[in-house]
């Protein structure tokens, strides 16, 4: 049984605004790659220049075919050269999931 993928990519980058801007680039391509579910782009609030990227695929395998096409696709590579360190890169399969209680009427 195949199971959703979480992405997790924390990394810190050279230039904020080049960073920002490459990565909603890369956010676009994405979208069209087989798998692909969703991605949300987060900036540190305490840590200037780092970033976190929260990514959704279909299952790991979509994951890693992605990670592959990534390394020759133009727009990528842009965001890669702003990367100064990755911080964290790792896949990871849902355990268990809470949610608040339903708001009283």
């Amino acid at each position: 049984m195949t199971h959703p993928c979480l992405e997790l990519v924390v990394f810190k980058v050279k230039n904020k605004d080049k960073a920002r801007l490459a990565r909603r680039a890369a956010q676009d391509i994405a979208r069209q790659f087989e798998g692909f579910v969703s991605w949300t782009a987060y900036e540190a609030v305490e840590d200037d220049g780092m970033f976190a990227d929260v990514v959704f695929w279909q299952d790991l395998a979509c994951a890693k075919a992605a990670s592959e096409k990534i390394m020759s696709d133009q727009t990528f590579v842009a965001l890669l050269a702003e990367i100064d360190a990755v911080v964290t890169m790792s896949h990871y399969a849902p355990d268990r999931t809470v949610e608040a209680p339903a708001a009283a009427a």
